[in-house]
């Protein structure tokens, strides 16, 4: 497996149609995570094994606090899951997000969303109360 960064942002196709519990990558949320993608100091990260698509991982600064960045997306194809992709993914974020200077990372997740949940547990984040959104779960890591 080969994780590479997203340097043009076409290469975000690659997730078009990709669905991960009651979310799918359409056409707004393609074009969301293009847009994202063109922020200064984004992070967009595409594992792969072979050209078979194996997971997606993007972090960026489009968070309404300053100095956080926002671990947009992650997510890791059925047949690859359990294997310690999407760890090894959100950490090369958080890294990133370190290098920048960030104060921390910021998450959300869907209620049903068990292995993310696991994971920001094993990652350090904390729930957090976010007076924004209210429909699912908001994870906070402070460096």
């Amino acid at each position: 497996m080969v994780i590479e960064v997203i340097t043009n942002k076409k290469e975000i196709e690659i997730l078009r149609g990709r669905a991960s519990f009651n979310y799918i990558y359409d056409d707004a949320t393609i074009e969301l995570l293009k847009k994202n993608w063109a922020l200064k100091d984004s992070l967009y990260l595409v594992a792969k094994r072979g050209a078979e698509f194996v997971g997606f991982c993007s972090i960026d600064r489009d968070w309404w606090e300053e100095g956080y960045f926002f671990l947009r997306e992650i997510l890791v194809d059925s047949s690859f899951q359990k294997l310690g992709i999407g760890q090894e993914l959100a950490v090369r974020c958080l890294e990133h997000a370190r290098n920048k200077k960030a104060i921390g990372v910021v998450t959300e997740t869907a209620r049903e969303n068990i292995p993310m949940q696991k994971l920001c547990a094993k990652l350090g984040f904390q729930k957090w109360d976010n007076p924004k959104w209210r429909e699912g779960i908001t994870y906070k890591l402070i460096f």
